[in-house]
Parts: structure tokens; sequence; C-alpha cells
């Protein structure tokens, strides 16, 4: 829905859908305009026809999502044939996300699931490319520049699912669901190696550390401190360098 502006500019408003299975239980709510739109099959004006399509269409496009995330669950690497169809795979899940994105709009849960699966196989890519590099110098480069752009994709998801889940107002804290997420990218970030990367992984687990402290295990609460820590031993190995080195001038 949209808002005239002073100047008879438009100003995009979100409109909050209400559940319902089919599409005449759907109703959407525009908050900048204060009007609610119904699917009417029979309505005869042009512009209540156009509003009875977006709802249909948004109840057809959560019914696909749905059914691509409960077939996700079932794809598996066997091989090159194997790494043949995850690409395939995530191909289509960014041809879902984007369908999402751009019938139920960014706030909608089946845009912020599509995004969770997509963000799930690059944090499982990252670990796997990491582990293969150190043969060859040239494809290194390469490959480590292919990386740096999906560490910094992979970050700005996981910060819109933060906004989402925040933005819900549940009594439960986000880490519930995002905590995996976030620990991935850290221990991405600390893989880089260097010094700043390792400090942005540590901002990353002041997110869930709280929530590690009290439901995770002793190993998960270790990792944790280990990742946000991480850029401290390099704080420490300048000190060293510089100490041998004023003992060296001495």
């Amino acid at each position: 829905m949209f808002d005239e502006g002073d100047e008879g500019d438009l100003t995009v408003s979100y409109a909050t859908p209400k559940n319902g299975m089919i599409a005449e239980e759907r109703s959407i709510e525009c908050k900048g305009c204060n009007k609610i739109t119904s699917f009417n099959p029979n309505e005869q004006s042009m512009r209540k026809k156009k509003e009875a399509a977006c709802v249909n269409y948004m109840n057809k496009a959560e019914d696909k999502v749905y059914d691509r995330l409960e077939g996700n669950d079932s794809v598996t690497s066997n091989g090159s044939d194997g790494d043949k169809n995850l690409d395939v795979e995530k191909e289509a899940n960014e041809q879902f996300y984007e369908m999402a994105t751009s019938i139920c709009g960014a706030k909608h849960w089946t845009t912020h699931f599509m995004n969770l699966s997509l963000i799930e196989e690059s944090l499982a890519n990252f670990q796997s490319t990491f582990m293969s590099m150190g043969q060859n110098a040239a494809e290194d480069a390469e490959t480590m520049e292919e990386l740096l752009t999906g560490i910094a994709e992979a970050a700005d998801g996981i910060e819109r699912a933060w906004v989402y889940a925040s933005g819900l107002n549940l009594k439960t804290d986000p880490s519930q669901w995002l905590f995996d997420y976030t620990v991935g990218l850290a221990r991405a970030l600390v893989s880089l190696g260097d010094a700043k990367s390792q400090q942005y992984a540590a901002q990353w687990i002041s997110k869930v550390e709280d929530y590690a402290e009290a439901f995770e295990s002793d190993g998960m609460q270790k990792v944790v401190s280990s990742l946000k820590n991480a850029w401290k031993r390099h704080t420490s190995s300048e000190g060293e360098e510089s100490d041998k080195k004023r003992q060296k001038v001495a």
C-alpha cells in the first residue's frame, strides 16, 4: 500500500497480513493509511481486484515457501553429483527468497526463513572452503575474495534476521533461534585470522553470550568465550614482539 507524500510522491507503508489458511481468511492492514484490505473474488472495482489479487498471491507464495523449506531437509551431498545438486538447490532457494521478498515483503516470515536457509548454506560452505585452501596461491587469492563477499552477505542477512526477530516483540530471546547462525558467522570471521575480523566476531558474540551462559553446555560456553577473545591474542603477540625488540635495542 502507498501513501501520498507532500508533493505527490509515493511513500511505501508496510502492510501487516493476518494469518489464515486460505485467501478468503486473509486481510491486510496498512498502518500508514489505516485501511484493511480483504480478499473478495467478486469485487468489481479495479483497485479492489488488485488488492484481492495481492492477498491471493501472498497465500500461494506462503504455500510454496513452506513446501520448499520442508523439502530442503532431504537435500544431501554425495560426491560431485551431490555438489552440483546443492548448487542447483542454492540457486532455487535464492529464487524463492526473491519471490518471498517481492510478494510478501521484507518483514514477512517467508522472507525471514528463506533468508535463514540461504545463510545456513553459506556458513556450511565457508568452513569447507577454509579447509580446502592452501594448495594453490593464485586460486586461494580468488577464493578469498569470494569468501569475503560471502561472509559480508551472510552478516547482512543475519543482521536482518535479528531485526526481524526483535521486531516481533516476543518474550523470548532471539538468540534461541539465531544462536547457531551467529556463532557460525563468528567462526568464519575468526578463521580469517586478522584482528579486525576477529573484533567484528566479538561484536556478534556479544549478542548471544548471555544466552550461551544460561542455556548452552560448558563446551559451547568455552567456544563462545574463545571466539569472543580471539582478537586479544593479536594484542598479546604484538606486545611480545615489542618487548623483544626493546630487549635487542638495550
